[in-house]
Protein backbone atom coordinates (compact mmCIF):
# COMPACT_ATOMS: atom_id res chain seq x y z
CA UNK A 1 0.00 0.00 0.00
CA UNK A 2 1.51 3.33 -1.00
CA UNK A 3 1.52 6.25 1.44
CA UNK A 4 -0.94 8.14 -0.77
CA UNK A 5 -3.47 5.34 -0.95
CA UNK A 6 -6.29 5.24 1.59
CA UNK A 7 -6.46 1.80 3.20
CA UNK A 8 -9.71 -0.15 3.26
CA UNK A 9 -9.31 -1.29 6.88
CA UNK A 10 -7.81 0.46 9.91
CA UNK A 11 -6.81 -1.94 12.69
CA UNK A 12 -6.93 -0.16 16.06
CA UNK A 13 -4.60 -1.69 18.64
CA UNK A 14 -4.50 -0.08 22.12
CA UNK A 15 -1.42 -0.88 24.14
CA UNK A 16 -0.33 -0.33 27.74
CA UNK A 17 3.36 0.38 28.41
CA UNK A 18 5.73 -2.58 28.09
CA UNK A 19 3.25 -4.88 26.39
CA UNK A 20 5.28 -8.08 25.91
CA UNK A 21 3.05 -9.56 23.20
CA UNK A 22 2.70 -6.52 20.94
CA UNK A 23 5.18 -7.59 18.27
CA UNK A 24 3.43 -10.94 17.83
CA UNK A 25 0.08 -9.15 17.48
CA UNK A 26 1.46 -6.78 14.84
CA UNK A 27 3.00 -9.64 12.89
CA UNK A 28 -0.37 -11.40 12.84
CA UNK A 29 -1.78 -8.34 11.05
CA UNK A 30 1.16 -8.24 8.66
CA UNK A 31 0.44 -11.86 7.64
CA UNK A 32 -3.14 -11.15 6.55
CA UNK A 33 -4.14 -12.46 3.14
CA UNK A 34 -6.05 -9.18 2.71
CA UNK A 35 -3.35 -6.53 2.45
CA UNK A 36 -5.28 -3.27 2.13
CA UNK A 37 -4.87 -2.24 5.78
CA UNK A 38 -3.16 0.12 8.17
CA UNK A 39 -2.49 -0.26 11.89
CA UNK A 40 -3.40 2.55 14.28
CA UNK A 41 -1.33 1.75 17.36
CA UNK A 42 -2.40 3.68 20.45
CA UNK A 43 0.20 3.87 23.21
CA UNK A 44 -1.52 4.48 26.53
CA UNK A 45 1.57 6.26 27.76
CA UNK A 46 4.86 6.73 25.90
CA UNK A 47 6.99 3.59 25.83
CA UNK A 48 10.27 3.09 23.96
CA UNK A 49 9.94 -0.70 24.13
CA UNK A 50 6.53 -0.61 22.41
CA UNK A 51 7.88 1.75 19.75
CA UNK A 52 10.74 -0.66 19.04
CA UNK A 53 8.28 -3.51 18.57
CA UNK A 54 6.13 -1.31 16.30
CA UNK A 55 9.11 -1.08 13.94
CA UNK A 56 8.32 -4.57 12.64
CA UNK A 57 5.80 -2.83 10.36
CA UNK A 58 6.82 -0.43 7.57
CA UNK A 59 6.31 3.26 8.36
CA UNK A 60 3.60 3.61 5.70
CA UNK A 61 1.57 0.81 7.32
CA UNK A 62 1.35 2.16 10.86
CA UNK A 63 0.24 5.31 12.63
CA UNK A 64 1.26 5.73 16.27
CA UNK A 65 -0.94 7.76 18.61
CA UNK A 66 -0.15 8.53 22.26
CA UNK A 67 -2.97 9.17 24.72
CA UNK A 68 -3.16 12.62 26.30
CA UNK A 69 -2.41 11.15 29.73
CA UNK A 70 -0.54 7.92 30.58
CA UNK A 71 -2.78 5.01 31.57
CA UNK A 72 -5.93 6.76 30.41
CA UNK A 73 -7.65 3.39 30.14
CA UNK A 74 -8.74 1.11 27.33
CA UNK A 75 -11.81 3.15 26.34
CA UNK A 76 -9.83 6.39 26.04
CA UNK A 77 -7.07 4.60 24.16
CA UNK A 78 -9.39 3.16 21.53
CA UNK A 79 -11.16 6.51 21.20
CA UNK A 80 -7.82 8.27 20.67
CA UNK A 81 -7.15 6.03 17.69
CA UNK A 82 -10.53 6.32 15.99
CA UNK A 83 -10.20 9.91 14.62
CA UNK A 84 -7.00 9.11 12.74
CA UNK A 85 -8.32 5.92 11.11
CA UNK A 86 -8.36 6.35 7.34
CA UNK A 87 -10.15 3.13 6.44
CA UNK A 88 -13.85 2.87 5.70
CA UNK A 89 -13.86 -0.13 8.07
CA UNK A 90 -12.24 -0.33 11.50
CA UNK A 91 -11.11 -3.58 13.12
CA UNK A 92 -10.36 -3.83 16.81
CA UNK A 93 -7.60 -6.01 18.23
CA UNK A 94 -6.05 -5.88 21.69
CA UNK A 95 -2.28 -5.81 21.95
CA UNK A 96 -2.01 -9.40 23.16
CA UNK A 97 -4.37 -11.22 20.76
CA UNK A 98 -3.64 -12.70 17.34
CA UNK A 99 -5.51 -12.42 14.04
CA UNK A 100 -5.70 -15.52 11.90
CA UNK A 101 -4.47 -14.85 8.33
CA UNK A 102 -7.97 -14.84 6.79
CA UNK A 103 -9.59 -12.59 9.40
CA UNK A 104 -9.66 -9.30 7.49
CA UNK A 105 -10.42 -10.95 4.14
CA UNK A 106 -13.47 -12.79 5.42
CA UNK A 107 -14.86 -9.83 7.36
CA UNK A 108 -14.40 -7.35 4.50
CA UNK A 109 -16.11 -9.77 2.12
CA UNK A 110 -19.09 -9.98 4.48
CA UNK A 111 -19.37 -6.19 4.67
CA UNK A 112 -19.24 -6.00 0.88
CA UNK A 113 -22.01 -8.58 0.68
CA UNK A 114 -24.25 -6.85 3.26
CA UNK A 115 -24.44 -3.05 2.87
CA UNK A 116 -26.69 -2.68 5.94
CA UNK A 117 -24.17 -4.43 8.20
CA UNK A 118 -22.73 -2.10 10.85
CA UNK A 119 -20.79 -4.41 13.15
CA UNK A 120 -19.39 -7.88 12.53
CA UNK A 121 -17.78 -10.17 15.10
CA UNK A 122 -16.26 -13.62 14.63
CA UNK A 123 -15.64 -16.62 16.82
CA UNK A 124 -12.31 -16.91 18.59
CA UNK A 125 -10.16 -19.62 20.15
CA UNK A 126 -8.51 -19.18 23.52
CA UNK A 127 -4.97 -20.33 24.28
CA UNK A 128 -2.73 -20.33 27.34
CA UNK A 129 0.05 -17.82 26.84
CA UNK A 130 2.54 -19.67 29.03
CA UNK A 131 2.09 -23.17 27.59
CA UNK A 132 0.35 -22.62 24.25
CA UNK A 133 -2.35 -25.07 25.35
CA UNK A 134 -5.67 -24.86 23.56
CA UNK A 135 -8.37 -23.61 25.96
CA UNK A 136 -11.28 -24.02 23.58
CA UNK A 137 -13.46 -21.75 21.46
CA UNK A 138 -15.48 -18.70 22.34
CA UNK A 139 -18.54 -18.58 20.14
CA UNK A 140 -21.53 -16.32 19.66
CA UNK A 141 -24.67 -16.51 17.50
CA UNK A 142 -24.05 -15.61 13.87
CA UNK A 143 -27.65 -14.65 13.03
CA UNK A 144 -28.32 -10.94 13.54
CA UNK A 145 -31.52 -11.27 15.58
CA UNK A 146 -30.22 -14.15 17.67
CA UNK A 147 -26.99 -12.25 18.41
CA UNK A 148 -28.91 -9.13 19.41
CA UNK A 149 -31.11 -11.15 21.77
CA UNK A 150 -28.06 -12.80 23.30
CA UNK A 151 -26.38 -9.42 23.84
CA UNK A 152 -29.41 -8.25 25.79
CA UNK A 153 -28.57 -11.05 28.25
CA UNK A 154 -24.76 -10.97 28.38
CA UNK A 155 -21.69 -10.04 26.37
CA UNK A 156 -20.94 -12.90 24.02
CA UNK A 157 -18.66 -10.89 21.68
CA UNK A 158 -14.87 -10.71 22.02
CA UNK A 159 -13.71 -7.18 21.22
CA UNK A 160 -10.65 -8.38 19.28
CA UNK A 161 -12.96 -10.07 16.76
CA UNK A 162 -15.02 -6.99 15.92
CA UNK A 163 -14.97 -5.02 12.67
CA UNK A 164 -17.34 -2.08 12.24
CA UNK A 165 -18.14 0.89 10.09
CA UNK A 166 -16.56 3.94 11.80
CA UNK A 167 -19.69 6.03 11.37
CA UNK A 168 -21.70 3.42 13.28
CA UNK A 169 -19.26 3.51 16.20
CA UNK A 170 -19.24 7.32 16.12
CA UNK A 171 -23.04 7.63 15.99
CA UNK A 172 -23.32 5.25 18.95
CA UNK A 173 -21.01 7.51 20.95
CA UNK A 174 -17.67 5.61 20.80
CA UNK A 175 -16.34 3.83 23.87
CA UNK A 176 -17.28 5.42 27.19
CA UNK A 177 -14.86 5.99 30.05
CA UNK A 178 -17.79 5.66 32.47
CA UNK A 179 -18.32 2.02 31.43
CA UNK A 180 -15.37 0.84 33.50
CA UNK A 181 -14.35 -2.76 32.69
CA UNK A 182 -17.32 -3.20 30.34
CA UNK A 183 -16.68 -0.47 27.76
CA UNK A 184 -16.97 -2.93 24.87
CA UNK A 185 -20.28 -4.43 26.03
CA UNK A 186 -21.67 -0.94 26.62
CA UNK A 187 -20.81 0.03 23.04
CA UNK A 188 -22.32 -3.14 21.52
CA UNK A 189 -25.58 -2.37 23.34
CA UNK A 190 -25.61 1.19 22.01
CA UNK A 191 -25.08 -0.07 18.47
CA UNK A 192 -28.05 -2.47 18.71
CA UNK A 193 -31.03 -1.06 16.87
CA UNK A 194 -28.88 1.56 15.14
CA UNK A 195 -27.23 -0.85 12.71
CA UNK A 196 -27.29 -4.53 11.85
CA UNK A 197 -24.96 -6.70 13.91
CA UNK A 198 -23.81 -10.22 13.06
CA UNK A 199 -20.95 -12.67 13.49
CA UNK A 200 -19.04 -15.02 11.24
CA UNK A 201 -19.11 -18.61 12.58
CA UNK A 202 -15.37 -18.95 12.05
CA UNK A 203 -12.51 -18.87 14.56
CA UNK A 204 -10.57 -15.95 13.09
CA UNK A 205 -8.89 -14.63 16.25
CA UNK A 206 -6.68 -16.33 18.83
CA UNK A 207 -7.46 -14.92 22.28
CA UNK A 208 -4.52 -15.00 24.67
CA UNK A 209 -5.14 -15.99 28.30
CA UNK A 210 -2.39 -14.95 30.70
CA UNK A 211 -1.73 -13.97 34.31
CA UNK A 212 -2.70 -10.43 35.25
CA UNK A 213 -5.14 -10.18 32.35
CA UNK A 214 -7.56 -7.30 32.78
CA UNK A 215 -10.65 -9.34 31.90
CA UNK A 216 -9.80 -11.95 34.53
CA UNK A 217 -10.11 -9.47 37.38
CA UNK A 218 -12.96 -7.38 35.97
CA UNK A 219 -15.64 -6.44 38.48
CA UNK A 220 -18.53 -5.14 36.43
CA UNK A 221 -21.40 -5.21 38.92
CA UNK A 222 -20.80 -1.49 39.71
CA UNK A 223 -21.85 -0.81 36.11
CA UNK A 224 -25.14 -2.68 36.47
CA UNK A 225 -27.26 0.47 36.32
CA UNK A 226 -25.50 1.78 33.23
CA UNK A 227 -25.84 -1.53 31.40
CA UNK A 228 -29.47 -1.90 32.45
CA UNK A 229 -30.26 1.51 30.98
CA UNK A 230 -28.56 0.64 27.67
CA UNK A 231 -30.26 -2.76 27.46
CA UNK A 232 -33.69 -1.19 27.88
CA UNK A 233 -32.87 1.53 25.33
CA UNK A 234 -31.67 -1.12 22.85
CA UNK A 235 -34.87 -3.13 23.36
CA UNK A 236 -36.94 -0.04 22.58
CA UNK A 237 -34.96 0.71 19.40
CA UNK A 238 -35.40 -2.88 18.28
CA UNK A 239 -39.12 -2.84 19.06
CA UNK A 240 -38.74 -5.69 21.54
CA UNK A 241 -40.29 -6.17 24.99
CA UNK A 242 -38.73 -3.89 27.59
CA UNK A 243 -40.13 -6.11 30.34
CA UNK A 244 -38.29 -9.11 28.94
CA UNK A 245 -35.10 -7.02 28.76
CA UNK A 246 -35.52 -6.17 32.45
CA UNK A 247 -35.89 -9.85 33.33
CA UNK A 248 -32.81 -10.72 31.27
CA UNK A 249 -30.83 -8.06 33.08
CA UNK A 250 -31.87 -9.46 36.46
CA UNK A 251 -30.63 -12.86 35.28
CA UNK A 252 -27.33 -11.23 34.29
CA UNK A 253 -27.06 -9.64 37.75
CA UNK A 254 -27.56 -13.08 39.31
CA UNK A 255 -24.70 -14.52 37.27
CA UNK A 256 -22.37 -11.65 38.25
CA UNK A 257 -23.21 -12.15 41.92
CA UNK A 258 -22.63 -15.90 41.63
CA UNK A 259 -19.24 -15.22 40.04
CA UNK A 260 -18.43 -12.58 42.68
CA UNK A 261 -17.88 -9.87 40.06
CA UNK A 262 -19.03 -7.05 42.37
Amino acid sequence: MSAAKTPRVSVVIPCAPQQPYLEETLLSVQKQTFQDWEVVLVLDGECEENRRMAAVLPDDRIQIVVTARPRSGIAAARNAGLPVCRGDLVAFCDGDDLCEPERLAHQVAEFDRRPALGMLATWSRRFDSATGADLGPRRCPSDSEELARKLLLFNTVTVSTVMARPEVVREAGNFRDAAIQCEDYDLWLRILGRAEVAALPEELVRYRVHEGQFSHRAKIMPQSGLLRREKLAAARRLGWSVSVARIKHLAWVGVQLANRRF
